[in-house]
């Protein structure tokens, strides 16, 4: 009787055991196939990760650079004397390109100036020519007016100047000239231009 209790209770323990193995065999596929599933899910790093090697590599060679400049190998001091010094020379460049400037505007307000110069006594002497060419158009036409007069009376009277150009000023000739001169000095006009010359 003993032999049969204990038969069923080793068979209970077997079957229990089998259940946790089965359990656990279970745990054990569905743990592997989240495994699978979660790899199938992973993205592709691969593009990004090339990237980043090539971005590196990038910063690499311009540290080996920045390293291998003659800046890098200066000690703090002797690249402030460095930096005062190219500055230094910058300026004394500015400094030339900014006296090469103002030479260059000095040089065209002068010519500038002179042109206005030129212009001010170029308007002068054309104000000047103006009065002198109609102070003499004046003087000519007085001279004109006078001469002829003066010299025609200076001339022999046999030469008969003055009755020429009393001919000419009536724009006849000399004998009709003579006719109409006398027709008016009969006129009632005439006679008292007589009567006052008289």
């Amino acid at each position: 009787m003993e032999q049969n209790q204990t038969q069923p209770d080793l068979s209970d323990d077997i079957a229990q055991a089998f259940e946790a193995l089965r359990g656990e065999v279970s745990l054990t596929c569905a743990a592997v196939e989240g495994l699978t599933a979660a790899r199938e899910r992973m993205p592709d790093y691969s593009v990004t990760l090339a990237e980043i090697l090539a971005a590196q590599k990038s910063a690499a060679g311009g540290i080996e650079r920045l390293e291998g400049s003659p800046a890098a190998r200066l000690s703090p001091a002797s690249l402030t004397k460095e930096i005062v010094k190219a500055a230094a020379d910058a300026r004394a460049e500015d400094r030339g390109i900014l006296q090469q400037y103002r030479d260059a505007m000095s040089h065209s307000i002068g010519r500038l100036d002179g042109l206005v110069e030129r212009g001010k006594t170029t308007h002068e002497q054309t104000r000047r020519l103006t009065w002198i060419g109609a102070g003499g158009l004046a003087a000519g036409i007085l001279l004109w007016s006078i001469l002829p007069g003066a010299i025609a009376r200076a001339l022999p009277a046999s030469w008969h100047v003055p009755e020429w150009m009393a001919a000419r000023t009536m724009g006849m000739d000399i004998h009709h000239a003579a006719a109409r001169l006398v027709e008016v000095s009969h006129t009632p006009a005439g006679g008292i231009e007589r009567a006052g010359t008289n």
